[in-house]
């Protein structure tokens, strides 16, 4: 009888063991297999991201061909969100005020947060190195139209707006009536990202080419002493 019982469970055992190699075998098939396509195209959604390459909008020139309205890439610092673990919170908050003294923090914030606009390319490189720490930072481009000329010349001109897709618009003056014209085609671009949400490095593929808008010339003329460089952005395309 205990031979007869040790056999018994001996048997049992071994079944078991094969009935789990046969599960085990069968979902990894599953997955390896019938599931495969359905599975890397979600890991490619998850990894991959596509984004729009904004364009340049056309410049209005002046019968002369002197620019009078024209559109100019920045780019700003923002703080996005703050950092769930405190330490990390703490060490990111320590490191604005040293760079950022007017920024008092912590305190009652409205996210997201401008630190600064206009980096320089060299800043650029710099804060870029904090992303790595920090994703909840981010380096945002920004394009502006700059109007430039006497208050006349400027209400001719007109304004411009975003629409729905985000691309600037004419909404007023020759930016409206010329609005085809001066619009231009964005691009697409994909890259990968890392768990953070940073961009991999060597992963960036454009697919299309943004395209800039065209130049037009009005008939009016700029006066012989107008500043570019005191002029103020009008407005912001993106």
């Amino acid at each position: 009888m205990a031979a007869g019982s040790f056999k018994f469970k001996t048997l049992m055992i071994l079944s078991f063991l094969l009935i789990w190699a046969v599960l085990a075998a069968a979902h990894v098939f599953y997955y390896a297999v019938i599931k495969q396509e359905e599975s890397l195209a979600e890991t490619r959604k998850i990894a991959w991201r596509e984004a729009a390459i904004p364009s340049l909008r056309g410049r209005i020139l002046d019968r002369n061909g002197i620019p009078a309205a024209w559109s100019e890439l920045h780019h700003n610092l923002i703080l996005e969100k703050v950092p769930e673990s405190r330490k990390r919170r703490e060490n990111l908050f320590r490191r604005i005020r040293r760079f950022f003294p007017e920024h008092e923090l912590p305190y009652p914030m409205k996210l997201p947060l401008l630190l600064k606009s206009d980096l320089s390319p060299e800043e650029i490189v710099l804060y870029s190195g904090w992303l790595r720490s920090y994703p909840e930072l981010r380096i945002v481009p920004v394009i502006r139209r700059v109007v430039i000329g006497t208050p006349e010349i400027r209400s001719q001109i007109g304004k411009t707006a975003l629409n729905n897709a985000g691309e600037a618009v004419g909404v007023s003056g020759l930016e409206r009536e010329y609005d085809l014209e001066l619009s231009g085609t964005s691009g697409r671009m994909t890259v990968m990202l890392d768990r953070n949400g940073n961009w991999c490095n060597d992963t960036l593929r454009i697919t299309r080419q943004a395209k800039n808008g065209e130049d037009i010339r009005a008939d009016f003329e700029l006066p012989p002493e107008t500043d570019v460089s005191q002029e103020l952005p009008e407005n912001e395309e993106d």
